[in-house]
């Protein structure tokens, strides 16, 4: 084999030819490194954009020097641009070259919504983060998984309030259940129940004739509840005493503490909310109602 493989003038031509590529390459490769690593193709300048509001900028600069080493040519912009990404605060990062000798980083920061189950944050995206975080901020409980809805909602909820001139009241925190029930809680310490189906519809209904009927259903005393899973109306926990100048049901202005009353939305508007028989302060009384949804 050898003997006529010695003896086979094309084949060794066809052998030396793709050794001297190698070769070839092999210098060429060592020559361009050599090159890339040469001062005259350092880094000059760093620039990071993007607004900071949270991250911190020593932080951010430290990873920076740490991390961007080598010329324009060798430098890792995915190792920077993964250790950038760990910074707290920082969503996204993005890391280019420009020539002749620029490195160019922008910053995406993380803007904060809510809190997230009490142990992180949730940002305007619906993604959770951790993160530090002082001032106040509306709490999220939910299951993991589901922030990006749960900031959906907030957002559709919150903007129904905004767009109600006489509602001054804020989302304190918002709660889904496991199975997909939902719950506000007002900053004036309302809760409103609004279950599993047309929950936009039905947090609509409360904006609506929440506010003109607020008082009448609380006949003076403090709401603490609505529940709004019924289709012709809601109901409502209230507390405290009746008002000593009497009320529809009262004697004199006797307690009613945790006193629940059913609105039919069709009659609201021609009587008040009247007080239905006491119940604990853990139930809601909701006479002659369909069953919830």
């Amino acid at each position: 084999m050898w003997n006529s493989l010695w003896n086979d003038a094309p084949a060794l031509n066809r052998i030396a030819t793709v050794l001297a590529l190698v070769a070839f390459v092999m210098i060429g490769t060592v020559f361009v490194k050599k090159a890339a690593a040469r001062p005259e193709f350092a880094i000059r300048s760093v620039v990071v954009t993007g607004k900071l509001v949270n991250a911190d900028p020593a932080h951010i600069a430290a990873v920076v020097h740490h991390e961007l080493r080598g010329t324009f040519f060798t430098i890792d912009l995915a190792t920077a641009r993964d250790a950038l990404q760990r910074v707290t605060w920082v969503r996204r990062v993005s890391v280019r070259r420009e020539w002749p000798s620029r490195i160019e980083i922008a910053i995406d920061e993380h803007r904060p919504l809510a809190r997230w189950n009490d142990v992180s944050l949730v940002n305007t995206h619906g993604e959770v983060f951790d993160a530090e975080f002082g001032d106040d901020l509306p709490s999220f409980y939910a299951p993991d998984g589901t922030s990006a809805e749960v900031a959906a909602r907030y957002r559709e909820f919150a903007a129904l309030i905004e767009r109600n001139p006489g509602n001054d009241a804020a989302i304190e925190s918002l709660t889904r259940s496991a199975r997909g029930a939902w719950d506000v809680k007002l900053d004036d310490g309302l809760t409103v129940a609004l279950g599993r189906e047309q929950v936009s519809e039905r947090w609509m209904r409360w904006i609506q004739v929440g506010e003109r009927y607020r008082t009448r259903i609380g006949q003076g005393r403090e709401i603490a509840a609505i529940d709004m899973r019924y289709p012709n109306g809601f109901a409502a926990r209230v507390v405290g005493d009746l008002p000593r100048d009497g009320g529809a049901g009262s004697k004199g202005g006797a307690k009613g503490a945790a006193n629940g009353a059913f609105v039919h939305l069709a009659k609201a508007s021609a009587v008040p909310a009247r007080p239905a028989a006491a119940a604990p302060a853990t139930k809601v009384s909701a006479a002659k109602t369909a069953a919830k949804g």
